[in-house]
């Protein structure tokens, strides 16, 4: 693909340049998933959640059943921020409503010796935005996205999901230097990543740092966080410097400020957890960039609906009115929301004008 022709026309290109719409863009976190059911058939069809995303035909289906069923400003592509260990031939599996599981690391010498070696995990997820590409309606935008550095090497270290990830702070805590290494390997992997995304059709694309809290409570988001999600984003701007990217540096609550001010994000996606009108009025005081904003229903409000959905929905519209914003989630859909919740998301974003 020619990187060049993105869609500047489009709110959500719009918004994320700096440029005022009358229309405020909506997407949402896991808006392809278990909540619809023409993705349940794909999802069978395919057998396993690993198979359909090494799929690019099927993966690129999913990625565009959510913009064919809604008035959704973007399609994000179907895939996994597990495909870079993945790729790195550490083993991995989904495990039915438990989530990934993969072999940890638990020496030194395994990120000493670990190197980026099977590009065909990664090459569906270009297969997948090169026919995403192809069959986006002109108006629309598609987004690419990774997990941020110290997300994924969280994953690589506990072996799974977890609350604290212990494992992945006694190892930092005991080998910092060599917990570093392993940051400073993933932000290349990554890098290199984004930019293939960004070749394949990506016009924008997001960093999923979703685990970043436990850096910020450990005092190291700075060095984990902060500094790595920085280096990437000055490896795509040096190639790609027209390509908008999204910092989600998940639940840091007063240290979104320090990530704004720190990191070259175009776009910082907000948990549903923050005050935003603080976030806001802190930096203004502090003379933070001018930059866009994306989030923050809190998928539960989403998935109960009702008045409290709309009423919601106004007063993050209202409260964001004064800065470019993205409408999204806090995180993703959860598997049980209604269809018709999402109907009446974007029914009452739709209606609102700033």
């Amino acid at each position: 693909m020619n990187v060049n022709k993105i869609n500047k026309s489009s709110d959500f290109i719009k918004t994320l340049n700096g440029i005022n719409t009358s229309d405020t863009p909506i997407w949402l976190m896991r808006q392809a998933g278990r909540y619809l059911p023409e993705y349940r058939k794909i999802r069978k069809e395919a057998g396993s959640f690993l198979n359909l995303c090494m799929n690019p035909k099927l993966s690129a289906e999913v990625t565009l059943q959510p913009l064919e069923r809604f008035d959704l400003d973007a399609a994000i592509i179907f895939s996994d921020i597990l495909t870079i260990p993945m790729a790195c031939n550490r083993d991995l599996k989904f495990i039915e409503n438990e989530g990934p599981s993969l072999k940890p690391i638990e020496k030194e010498s395994e990120i000493f010796d670990l190197q980026l070696k099977n590009n065909s995990v990664l090459e569906p997820v270009y297969e997948c935005l090169n026919i995403v590409k192809s069959q986006l309606n002109p108006d629309k935008s598609l987004i690419g996205f990774a997990g941020g550095p110290f997300t994924i090497a969280a994953y690589m270290i506990e072996g799974r999901g977890s609350n604290d990830f212990s494992k992945c702070v006694s190892f930092f805590n005991n080998y910092e230097k060599t917990f570093l290494k392993l940051l400073k390997k993933l932000e290349i992997f990554i890098s290199n990543h984004l930019i293939k995304q960004i070749e394949a059709g990506a016009e924008a694309v997001q960093i999923f740092e979703s685990h970043a809290r436990i850096a910020a409570q450990k005092n190291k988001f700075r060095e984990f966080c902060i500094e790595p999600n920085n280096n990437i984003i000055k490896n795509i701007k040096k190639k790609y410097p027209h390509i908008p990217i999204i910092g989600f540096p998940r639940n840091v609550d007063a240290l979104y400020p320090d990530y704004v001010k720190n990191v070259n994000i175009d776009c910082l996606s907000v948990d549903q957890n923050i005050n935003i009108k603080k976030l806001l009025d802190n930096l203004i005081i502090n003379k933070g960039r001018n930059i866009c904003f994306q989030g923050n229903l809190d998928p539960e409000i989403l998935l109960h609906g009702g008045n409290n959905l709309i009423n919601s929905t106004k007063n993050i519209l209202e409260k964001f009115s004064s800065v470019n914003h993205i409408f999204n989630l806090g995180h993703g859909v959860i598997k049980e929301t209604p269809v018709k919740n999402i109907d009446l998301l974007i029914k009452t974003i739709r209606e609102w004008k700033k």
